[in-house]
């Protein structure tokens, strides 16, 4: 497997954490894991989302096309909504960037979806004012995180043609 990991000034602190995490706790021990962290290696209150997004988006589509459409290449961005990292990774044809906020939605984009970057709102788990609040919210998001990149695609009918559909949009 292997991840692709970028944020914005918003997400910079939250990023350490994830691709920290991702490293030392492999999701399943018999899945070698490859983490990249594209960045950024050091705080800019003035970057954009727009290239951390770029950035996952073009590497997670790379990668797919070199182990031939690989279900196990995904991309983590992170910024202060998730919503803007998510509506730029979505502009590139085959990226299926989903926000996820809990365990079902991690679950749902994966399984319905067939998602292939997770976007996380450094805002909502910068939000608690207790420390041991904090520390149990990062639990809950490595536990989101690991939902979604264990569940695996339904290959239903149904979900195979509505994400065909994605790209099909010419204006």
């Amino acid at each position: 497997m292997q991840i692709f990991v970028a944020s914005d000034h918003r997400g910079f602190d939250l990023k350490g954490k994830i691709v920290a995490f991702l490293t030392r706790a492999p999701i399943d021990p018999s899945t070698p894991v490859k983490v990249v962290d594209l960045g950024p290696k050091a705080f800019d209150k003035n970057d954009d989302y727009n290239d951390a997004a770029r950035a996952v988006a073009k590497a997670v589509l790379t990668e797919e096309k070199i182990r031939k459409g690989s279900d196990e290449v995904f991309g983590i961005l992170i910024c202060g909504s998730a919503i803007g990292i998510s509506i730029q990774a979505n502009r590139f044809k085959g990226i299926r960037a989903a926000v996820v906020t809990d365990l079902e939605t991690a679950e749902s984009a994966r399984s319905h979806n067939n998602a292939n970057v997770l976007c996380l709102s450094a805002d909502r788990l910068n939000s608690a004012k207790d420390p041991l609040e904090t520390e149990s919210t990062l639990e809950d998001l490595f536990a989101l995180i690991e939902k979604f990149l264990s569940t695996p695609f339904s290959n239903e009918e149904r979900h195979l043609r509505r994400i065909k559909r994605l790209d099909e949009e010419k204006l």
